[in-house]
């Protein structure tokens, strides 16, 4: 029989066991990754009471026998929600599902995701939604739902890696009207992290570019995190983007540069060893924000 998801109960308990499997290989990197995350990702909605004034919502008891000692003239005695103590981030996280990624990419992408989307739960940072792009993007889970084990099973079973192509741009452009889809709801700042091999079309960079400068517009940060090797960390150097090469012609003439030299992508981060993950992510968004 078919689940709520479309698929049947085997496909269902392979990926609860998937997931399973995922969230106990990383459990150690999630929690690394909360607390990096907890001194980067500060608390943006003043939610804490805090401060001395003649009003507020609720007494200080501290100050209130000095109130009455100075025949009530000291009456600074009220805490108002001044101090932030509420996380309100929106946060999208993509994963490419592409052919690309079947050759050991995708096993380190969703380890990635596994990380990041415990690790932020964890933090109650705000809105976590969850996309597939490739050759188009899916939000396959909705910013306003909790993230929860059931939802990591569901995520899981809908990454199978054929896609055909990787229409990166168009991806860019979903995500925008994906956070932008959500503007009935407020929210002090969002970020967008795409889990992939890092490979784009050449064609699109231009696109790219005009896409990021838009988004920097809207205060949205994007991040690429670009994932090699398999889920064991082994790779080939050769095959790593760092020593990729293109050959473009000028005035008629080849030109050989580094892929990676003309990225459209101003933050990404190559993660070669799922191990740094934290460290290094928490390290790279300290210097983006």
């Amino acid at each position: 029989f078919e689940t709520h998801a479309g698929i049947s109960s085997a496909e269902a308990a392979e990926a609860r066991q998937k997931w399973s499997q995922l969230s106990a290989e990383t459990n150690t990197l999630s929690r690394r990754l909360c607390e990096k995350l907890r001194l980067v990702m500060e608390p943006l909605v003043a939610s804490k009471l805090r401060g001395d004034y003649r009003t507020g919502k609720r007494i200080n008891m501290k100050r209130v026998i000095g109130y009455i000692a100075s025949g009530y003239r000291k009456d600074k005695i009220w805490l108002r929600r001044t101090k932030p103590g509420k996380r309100d981030y929106r946060v999208l996280l993509a994963v490419d599902n592409s052919e690309s990624m079947k050759a050991g990419a995708g096993d380190v992408a969703l380890m990635a995701l596994a990380t990041l989307a415990t690790g932020m739960s964890q933090l109650d940072i705000g809105q976590l939604g969850v996309a597939s792009f490739g050759e188009e993007m899916k939000l396959l889970h909705p910013f306003h739902a909790p993230f929860t084990a059931s939802s990591g099973a569901d995520l899981v079973s809908n990454f199978k890696f054929n896609d055909k192509r990787t229409r990166t741009a168009l991806c860019v452009e979903s995500a925008m009207s994906a956070l932008e889809s959500q503007s009935d709801s407020s929210s002090s700042m969002q970020l967008v992290f795409m889990i992939s091999d890092g490979r784009i079309e050449r064609d699109s960079r231009d696109d790219l570019r005009r896409l990021v400068r838009e988004m920097t517009e809207r205060s949205v940060l994007l991040v690429m995190i670009i994932v090699e090797g398999d889920r064991n960390g082994k790779m080939k150097m050769k095959d790593s983007i760092v020593n990729m090469k293109e050959v473009s012609f000028q005035n008629g003439k080849p030109k050989v540069k580094h892929f990676i030299d003309d990225y459209p992508f101003p933050y990404y981060m190559i993660l070669q060893d799922m191990n740094t993950l934290p460290e290094v992510l928490g390290d790279a968004l300290k210097q983006w924000f």
